[in-house]
């Protein structure tokens, strides 16, 4: 029914919407952050915010606030659970496969969830993964690392290794093609994808196709980084990011290892080809850009879409914000065109 209601009021004229929420506060150069998405985090910030600061008290609140604009997953699209082998123990996953996927040899995207390494299960991601393969026509791997506090740096990293490494030696089991597996995931589940690209390519073992990084995390220790216009900007603030960075170090020595902070790596040249995803209105959007800049730089392929109207965590918003569900659309035809073409491409614009 809270559901149910919230849905209603999202429905009513972008006026109504937006003398609700108040004025966006905005900033030289800066597009105003999508009504709907202004709307919610108003909400949120009033009714849906959780009390306490262990992890047991922040899990449940945070997801159900992002589930209020979430989308039921496309019918169209199978899911199988799963578990996916480590070193660790068996870890639950999920295999989405679209109708339009072929039996054998179908590429594969291998997808870690959000959640600042603390936060998240299956379910956070549950819709975008089923609609990427719908619309990407490939299967997708969504897999539930481990989380910290109750297991800290590098398990998470360990998990998306050994995720990789499981679907390279079962790729005939599932239907998937060993030569097109992607990896990919949003902010913390983007960090270990490019964790997990950094290793493989320092191990010099075999690449992923392509890495997709959504709105990555790539810096872990957010004490001295310089304020961002969106520090305070629901859902992710830096008192956020502070909180899941002391949850996920041992300490704040572990900041220095590049698999915990990507962006401290020495050289990014010979990581595999990027899609690189922003959300403008996002306290990550400054690393991400300069991110950019560094695997242009160094020769790294790269294909980058920004959407600037957008927060933090829009791939969990596609049933209340059309244009996250036009951006996560985007994301699957992009990877549907360079899968096809063998190589990092962007998707034909449609007319």
């Amino acid at each position: 029914m809270f559901r149910r209601l919230f849905r209603l009021a999202l429905s009513l004229p972008e006026p109504v919407l937006s003398g609700l929420a108040g004025r966006s506060m905005l900033k030289p150069g800066i597009p105003a952050l999508d009504v709907r998405a202004r709307f919610h985090a108003w909400f949120v910030t009033r009714f849906g915010r959780s009390n306490g600061d262990a992890p047991a008290d922040k899990r449940l609140p945070s997801l159900l606030s992002l589930a209020l604009l979430d989308a039921r997953p496309p019918a169209s699209v199978t899911c199988r659970p799963t578990t996916v082998a480590s070193p660790a123990g068996p870890l639950p996953a999920r295999l989405y496969r679209p109708a339009s996927a072929p039996a054998r040899n179908a590429p594969i995207l291998i997808y870690f969830h959000f959640g600042g390494c603390v936060l998240g299960d299956l379910d956070t991601c549950d819709t975008a993964c089923a609609l990427i393969a719908e619309k990407a026509g490939c299967l997708v791997l969504s897999v539930a690392y481990r989380l910290a506090p109750e297991h800290r740096f590098p398990a998470a990293v360990d998990d998306a290794l050994a995720s990789f490494r499981w679907v390279q030696a079962n790729a005939g089991h599932i239907g998937a093609d060993p030569s097109l597996i992607a990896i990919g995931g949003d902010s913390a589940g983007g960090y270990l994808a490019a964790a997990a690209s950094l290793c493989l390519r320092d191990q010099k073992a075999a690449l992923p196709f392509l890495q997709v990084l959504i709105y990555p995390v790539l810096e872990m220790d957010r004490r001295d980084m310089p304020p961002t216009p969106f520090d305070h900007n629901y859902p992710l603030t830096r008192e956020d990011m502070i909180w899941f960075s002391d949850l996920y170090m041992n300490d704040i020595g572990d900041a220095a290892d590049p698999r915990c902070s990507v962006a401290r790596a020495e050289r990014l040249a010979g990581l595999p080809p990027t899609l690189l995803v922003q959300a403008g209105h996002d306290l990550l959007h400054a690393e991400g850009a300069a991110f950019a800049l560094r695997l242009e730089q160094e020769a790294v392929p790269l294909l980058r879409l920004d959407y600037p109207t957008l927060p933090h965590a829009f791939t969990a918003m596609s049933g209340g914000l059309p244009k996250a569900r036009a951006a996560l659309i985007e994301i699957a035809r992009t990877l549907a065109a360079s899968f096809a073409a063998g190589e990092l491409v962007a998707p034909i614009q449609e007319s």
